[in-house]
């Protein structure tokens, strides 16, 4: 006994069979360059397998019913499950194929990346190499002034003590002279010191002896004696 297809079964026939032929005619198509375009057409071809892949397992689902009410039951399921595993390895070529222009996208990129690096890896070499001289120069200013000051600060430093010693030097000149004239002035006064000490001394003896004849003659005009004259008179 052969029973009639629902009219379910009959849509996802239909659906099924639109599917596989935009899917071949999509994967007959020749590539497009655009990266954009490809990329879309990729998701579409997902989106394609994916439907038609839940297609499949629909009409299964629903032909396994349909079997349990023929006799021959194992060879309609048999029949129905080898047309859903043909569906599914469609579903799948058209995912490899969404595959394979994803891959060829990407190869493309990285081509792209590596001709971009290999037009521009000499350019990059040269602002390297210039940067490098740059920063050589720069080194080379600053170790050229630093040691420019550096000898600036010894020459400061040096002409400082120099000058520090000759000071210093001028200051032990006039200390000794100082002295010097000081220890002259007391030896002046020293000696004149002395000078009038030795003057007095000799007015004083003088005195004395004056005082004495003097005393003397008193004493004889008293007793009546002569008296000689002082000296000088």
């Amino acid at each position: 006994m052969h029973l009639r297809r629902p009219p379910f079964a009959v849509r996802l026939s239909s659906l099924l069979l639109a599917l596989c032929f935009h899917g071949a005619a999509v994967a007959e198509e020749a590539p497009v360059v655009d990266p954009v375009t490809e990329a879309a057409r990729a998701e579409k071809m997902r989106v394609e397998a994916k439907a038609l892949s839940d297609v499949a397992e629909a009409r299964f689902l629903q032909e396994e019913i349909a079997c349990y009410e023929r006799f021959l039951v194992n060879r309609c399921i048999d029949q129905a499950r080898q047309r859903r595993v043909e569906e599914v390895r469609k579903a799948r070529a058209i995912n490899l194929e969404a595959g394979r222009i994803d891959l060829a996208e990407k190869n493309r990129r990285f081509a792209e990346r590596q001709a971009e690096q290999a037009d521009v890896a000499p350019k990059k070499a040269i602002e390297r190499s210039e940067q490098e001289a740059r920063n050589r120069a720069d080194s080379e200013a600053r170790l050229r002034d630093l040691s420019e000051k550096d000898a600036a600060r010894i020459q400061r430093e040096q002409e400082g003590k120099s000058r520090g010693l000759k000071e210093a030097e001028a200051r032990n000149r006039h200390n000794a002279a100082e002295a010097s004239r000081r220890a002259g002035e007391a030896a002046a006064a020293a000696s004149r010191a002395e000078q009038a000490a030795s003057s007095r001394e000799d007015y004083e003896e003088r005195a004395r002896k004056a005082a004495e004849k003097k005393a003397e003659k008193a004493r004889k005009a008293a007793a009546g004696q002569p008296v000689s004259p002082l000296p000088g008179k």
